[in-house]
């Protein structure tokens, strides 16, 4: 009965929580050379996280994890009844001695396990090691393949877990994880356990990545204009007018509705409207969860992350000159914030910690957590859990308009009101741009204003671009001339 119970709960954790976890909140790619065969096997691992375990049971289906064991060191998961719980009953781990007494032999358990039938998780290392290093292998690996003729040990390469879950996490970020999985193989048990050991080791490495490229010079990144207001159509229409400017004088891309690329050839959509990858719908989930449906929409909020995502990718890879949003991630989150839609949660002392929560710059302290979960959920979401580090814009453009006649605007045109979109929410949302404004200026941002009424989309437009010119010329080479 008690086996039973055991194996009850075990399985009951991995399939209601462990590998829904990892799989789709965490994500796994599986790039597979072979798989884990159905006997009695030794799945060897680099070791960096606590969470590597519960990736590499991923491995099994659920109806053999009863027989697959990861070795767990005895000193640290037996210190507490949580920890003891936690590896020896919900992970069915094998409680392994690090520091023996005269005597014994503490490979004796997982010997006995394999023999019996079992199949094994163990990590050669001993321990967490650092981010991206490989320590070398101890000789327990080398002395099991003696101990048991015919072994079949099936090497994996694990990538990611050191940056989802490091030391110090409080809670797993979903980041991404890489597991390369190997061909099952045997060792001879002839030379020294050393010596198999970093056989083994070498056969591990040889399933990592290849390194990223040599540091070089780097250019530097887009400067970035962003065109913010209660209008989004008056933003969209100054977006591209932007965007053909710009593309004179280099790649630019613009981030409106829909996206444009724009060159010396002229601008063009590029694909459509801004996406959102099926591979990120739990960040919609997630909005809803935390009800930040009144503020964002479970679409929209997983649609500013992805045009965020989309900013950050733009400077990872250095592909555009010049970056002209509709909107801007930030800007749009503090001036929501300053408009008191979080029933002010915000005073004016903590608008700039709160953009560097956003922008990544800090993170949130754990004991503020609540706080935060309750009254500002995007701002929590963004920053715990990593989803993108929102970009500073060097050049800020706010465009004012009348409420009533912004209404009046989008129910001409057809578009459906959201429950906030009121006259007086808008004046509000419109006062707090003008306090983000002035905190942007204090960070050294060109902010520019415009009145939508009368507004000459391609006279503003040479102002927004003279300033970007500029900035790209303080940067390195003169800017080129405008017209």
């Amino acid at each position: 009965m008690r086996r039973f119970l055991r194996h009850a709960a075990l399985l009951s954790f991995h399939a209601t929580f462990a590998r829904p976890v990892v799989r789709w909140f965490v994500g796994v790619r599986y790039r597979r050379k072979g798989f884990v065969p159905e006997g009695p096997c030794l799945v060897v691992s680099n070791h960096n996280s606590h969470l590597d375990a519960a990736v590499l049971m991923t491995l099994f289906p659920l109806r053999r994890l009863p027989h697959v064991h990861p070795v767990a060191a005895a000193d640290y998961f037996g210190k507490t009844w949580f920890r003891r719980t936690l590896a020896m009953m919900l992970m069915n781990g094998i409680p392994i001695e690090r520091t023996p007494r005269a005597g014994e032999d503490p490979l004796q358990p997982m010997v006995a396990a394999l023999e019996s039938g079992e199949a094994l998780i163990f990590f050669p290392e001993g321990s967490r090691g650092e981010p991206g290093v490989v320590a070398p292998f101890r000789s327990g690996v080398g002395r099991l393949v003696q101990a048991v003729p015919g072994l079949l040990i099936v090497p994996v390469f694990l990538s990611g877990p050191e940056r989802v879950w490091p030391r110090g996490q409080p809670i797993p970020l979903p980041l991404g994880i890489d597991a390369n999985v190997g061909k099952p193989r045997t060792y001879e048990g002839d030379g020294e356990a050393r010596e198999i050991a970093e056989s083994v080791r070498r056969d591990v490495l040889a399933l990592a990545p290849p390194p990223p490229p040599a540091p070089g010079p780097r250019p530097s990144p887009p400067i970035r204009a962003a065109v913010c207001g209660i209008e989004p159509e008056h933003r969209d229409a100054l977006i591209v007018a932007t965007a053909r400017r710009l593309g004179a004088h280099g790649i630019t891309v613009g981030l409106s509705d829909p996206a444009v690329e724009a060159d010396e050839s002229g601008v063009r959509e590029a694909g459509g409207g801004i996406p959102v990858a099926r591979s990120r719908a739990w960040i919609g989930l997630l909005a809803r969860i935390f009800r930040t449906g009144g503020l964002y929409r479970g679409y929209r909020f997983a649609e500013m992350v992805e045009r965020a995502r989309m900013d950050e990718a733009l400077e990872d890879g250095r592909t555009a000159k010049f970056v002209a949003g509709g909107g801007n991630a930030l800007v749009d989150l503090l001036a929501w914030a300053e408009a008191d839609l979080y029933r002010g949660v915000f005073d004016e002392r903590e608008l700039q910690r709160v953009l560097q929560y956003l922008s990544g710059e800090r993170r949130i302290p754990f004991l503020q957590w609540w706080r935060f979960v309750r009254k500002a959920p995007e701002v929590w979401l963004l920053n715990a859990f990593d989803l993108a580090h929102l970009k500073v814009p060097d050049v800020c453009v706010l465009v004012r308009g009348s409420p009533a006649a912004a209404l009046e605007r989008a129910r001409a045109r057809g578009r459906t009101l959201e429950a906030h979109e009121t006259r007086v929410f808008l004046a509000m949302l419109q006062e707090g741009y003008g306090r983000v404004a002035a905190l942007l200026r204090r960070r050294g941002v060109e902010v520019l204003e415009c009145d939508a009424a009368g507004m000459d989309p391609e006279e503003v437009s040479a102002e927004i671009a003279a300033h970007c010119l500029g900035l790209a010329a303080a940067e390195g080479a003169p800017a080129p001339e405008t017209t």
